[in-house]
């Protein structure tokens, strides 16, 4: 499942990135790395709300869809 149709307020364990370097180079910056924890705060129109390693940061939609999460 992909971080795009993820419940919100849960805490999720990533999977996988699937997409091009640039985008996981800048994944990889905010933390976000295969085994890490990840939590939805909010979804606001074409954004989501995350948070990582104790830091929030706001992704659209397209690099929410790149992040794979275990169910």
């Amino acid at each position: 499942m992909t971080l795009k149709d993820a419940i919100s307020n849960t805490t999720y364990l990533i999977k996988e990135i699937i997409a091009n370097d640039n985008i996981r180079d800048f994944l990889r910056t905010l933390g976000c790395i295969e085994d890490e924890e990840i939590t939805i705060i909010s979804k606001i129109s074409n954004n989501l709300v995350i948070n990582v390693k104790d830091s929030r940061y706001a992704i659209d939609l397209d690099i929410a869809n790149c992040i794979f999460v275990y169910d």
